[in-house]
């Protein structure tokens, strides 16, 4: 990480909890969402741990905007060509597409913000990303919500002129990236509804004392920061390790089940308060149940990290798991 990840952490958090209608236009003017993109590549320089600073403060305050989306989709076209002022978006597909004849028909669910973007790459197994342009009058686009309310649209595609990103990152590439800027997100929210839930429980008080003295209550909120430092340890391993190590599996596995069980006590602890719409804790706990399942469920990451471990048999696996630092 930088030397300037604290700065960066201060100006973010600052933002975010300005309360500014326009925070998207603020971050974009900034350059924040292309952190971690070469500057020679139309990108605002710094590194991968910069931007996952970026994400997780973002998080941390329960903000919906496409910065994971848009800071990966810029960093694939980056690649390709110089990057301008629009809004691109990224979805990744288990299989690849049908496009021998440079057009594609297809309909795509959960396309996140779709209905602002104005490029979609699609990023499948084996084969180049593909660049659509959403403005195309073969384009439809259906407006859909995830559970956290940010958009997860319907687009149709009708024949669709498509270009092949030959220059452009490999899927595998593109999933890890995503897979560790999701885990920033889950665990920048989780720590969010934690500060949020030791903060109630402390100064609610019962029976003439503070919640926090209940030994129940305090018990639900240890666990919860145990979750919280299993999660941050996967993420630092993540962060440290080598590429399609079977780090960014891990840390999805970690943070999505920490995101389940802090979710789960943070509810649990603050009671009816925490489902009313004014207070805060349903823009931390909808986004980590959003969260926790983005680009695949914890049970896909697990089954691929099954596989990876079967490849590596058993040396490879006693290795990986006795090797320090590793």
């Amino acid at each position: 990480m930088s030397q300037f990840a604290d700065e960066l952490r201060s100006l973010v958090d600052d933002l975010a909890a300005s309360g500014r209608t326009d925070l998207w236009g603020s971050l974009c003017d900034l350059g924040l969402p292309r952190v971690g993109i070469d500057e020679e590549r139309g990108g605002s320089g710094g590194s991968l741990d910069d931007l996952l600073v970026v994400v997780e403060s973002l998080a941390g305050h329960g903000v919906g905007v496409p910065v994971v989306e848009a800071s990966t989709a810029d960093w694939v076209l980056g690649h390709t060509r110089a990057l301008d002022g629009d809004l691109s978006t990224i979805l990744l597909l288990d299989r690849a597409p049908d496009v021998a004849s440079g057009t594609l028909t297809a309909e795509l669910t959960a396309v996140p913000w779709a209905r602002d973007a104005t490029r979609l790459v699609l990023c499948a197994p084996h084969c180049a990303p593909l660049l659509v342009d959403l403005r195309h009058t073969s384009v439809t686009v259906r407006d859909a919500d995830s559970i956290a309310g940010d958009p997860r649209d319907t687009v149709t595609l009708a024949h669709t002129p498509v270009i092949a990103l030959d220059a452009a990152p490999s899927h595998e590439a593109v999933r890890e990236r995503l897979a560790l800027l999701w885990s920033a997100a889950v665990l920048g929210a989780a720590r969010g509804a934690y500060r949020l839930t030791k903060s109630y429980v402390s100064e609610r008080e019962q029976f003439g004392a503070p919640l926090l003295k209940i030994p129940a209550v305090s018990g639900n909120l240890a666990r919860m920061r145990v979750q919280l430092v299993q999660a941050e340890a996967a993420s630092a391993l993540a962060r440290e390790a080598a590429p399609l190590s079977g780090a960014a599996e891990i840390v999805r596995i970690t943070t999505a089940a920490a995101a389940t069980e802090i979710a789960r006590i943070a509810h649990q602890l603050h009671g009816a308060m925490g489902i009313t719409e004014e207070y805060p804790l349903h823009r931390l706990t909808r986004r980590l149940w959003s969260w926790r399942d983005a680009v695949a469920s914890e049970r896909r990451w697990a089954e691929s990290l099954g596989r990876r471990a079967a490849e590596a048999g058993e040396t490879g696996v006693w290795t990986r798991i006795t090797t320090t630092g590793r």
